[in-house]
């Protein structure tokens, strides 16, 4: 309540300075605000420019991977085709001096001899299969008409000879023998330590020798037997029980080795698989259970053993190392071995066949 008209004047005065602070303050407040906000903006400015350097640089650096990475591909395609460039090069270079080469008169015995080297070659190989096939059919022909028992005891020599079931029973045994044997000195170690323990702990009592020659003493009336036996020593030490299995063991396999050496002799003297290897010779002219292949090649000089692949080599390393005439490998077909009444049918089938083609051969 107002008293006075002047009173309520002054307090609506008041009210409107009041409202003007206010209205300042909020002013000032809204001028904070802008600034505030336009540090923020700022900021995000520099927020916004950092991150976009840093995906300018991080492009810059992926780029230069990049570059380098298709640098590296060029050059390594680079030096790709100069190696393939270098060696085709070489190659034509070589296929040139070869066809000037060729055009001497060392050149033209060259060509010459290869033409006739290609010819030569595949028909000494196919002479070898030819002959390889002529014995593994005889072989196979004469496995079926050896008999069983024959087969049997010969493959059972290198056992008899061996005789390797009888060798490990004897080492068996004889490291049974010892193992006996270790415990044995086992038990003789315990006894003599508890024998000196006991003389070391009864030094000042009565033993028991003691004990009987008390007992013997007519004026004894201290003593008795039952004393004397509970002070009786036990017996330490080895028993006759312990003793034998080491024995035995070892006794096992010396018998052993002497029946193992026995039998070895026996199969050395035995002249049964002997005897019968012979006779297979004497039948088809070689052992078809030992023979694997060929005896011998199908020419008669064994200088030409392995001919065929010297001839090759020079086919092949002719153009690069041009061979004077006198260098070259001499060619010819080899004189095959003559048909004999001791090889198989099939075998002097195939050397009568290579005979008859070597006559057509001959001028």
């Amino acid at each position: 309540m107002f008293r006075t008209p002047k009173d309520h004047l002054r307090n609506i005065d008041n009210s409107t300075a009041k409202s003007a602070e206010h209205l300042k303050s909020i002013d000032q407040s809204a001028a904070s605000t802008a600034r505030s906000t336009a540090q923020n903006t700022e900021l995000l400015k520099g927020i916004a420019f950092t991150s976009t350097a840093s995906m300018v640089f991080n492009g810059i650096t992926a780029a230069n991977t990049a570059r380098m990475a298709r640098t590296q591909d060029q050059q390594f395609a680079l030096q790709q085709e100069q190696h393939a460039l270098q060696q085709a090069i070489a190659e034509q270079t070589a296929r040139h001096e070869f066809s000037m080469w060729r055009q001497t008169p060392e050149g033209e015995a060259f060509v010459d001899w290869q033409r006739r080297a290609a010819i030569l070659i595949p028909f000494l190989r196919n002479r070898e299969r030819v002959w390889d096939a002529a014995w593994a059919g005889a072989i196979g022909r004469a496995l079926q008409e050896v008999p069983a028992d024959e087969r049997r005891r010969f493959a059972g020599r290198p056992a008899r000879l061996r005789q390797t079931g009888l060798k490990v029973a004897s080492i068996v045994c004889f490291a049974l023998a010892g193992l006996f044997a270790l415990m044995l000195l086992f038990q003789l170690a315990m006894g003599a330590l508890a024998g000196s323990a006991s003389q070391s702990a009864g030094s000042d009592r009565l033993t028991y020798e003691e004990c009987l020659e008390i007992l013997e003493d007519p004026d004894n009336v201290i003593m008795r037997e039952a004393d004397c036996e509970a002070i009786k020593p036990e017996a330490s030490g080895p028993t006759a029980g312990s003793v034998v299995p080491p024995a035995l063991f070892a006794g096992l396999g010396i018998a052993l080795l002497v029946v193992r050496k026995v039998r070895q002799r026996s199969a050395l003297a035995d002249p049964t698989v002997e005897n019968e290897s012979a006779a297979r010779i004497a039948t088809w002219g070689f052992d078809p259970l030992t023979t694997r292949g060929a005896w011998y090649p199908w020419h008669e000089s064994q200088g030409f053993i392995g001919y065929p692949d010297r001839i090759e080599h020079m086919v092949r390393s002719g153009p690069s190392q041009r061979p004077q005439p006198d260098q070259l490998v001499p060619l010819q077909v080899p004189t095959p071995r003559s048909p004999s009444s001791g090889l198989p049918a099939e075998v002097n089938g195939v050397l009568s066949t290579f005979q008859q083609e070597n006559e057509t051969f001959s001028p």
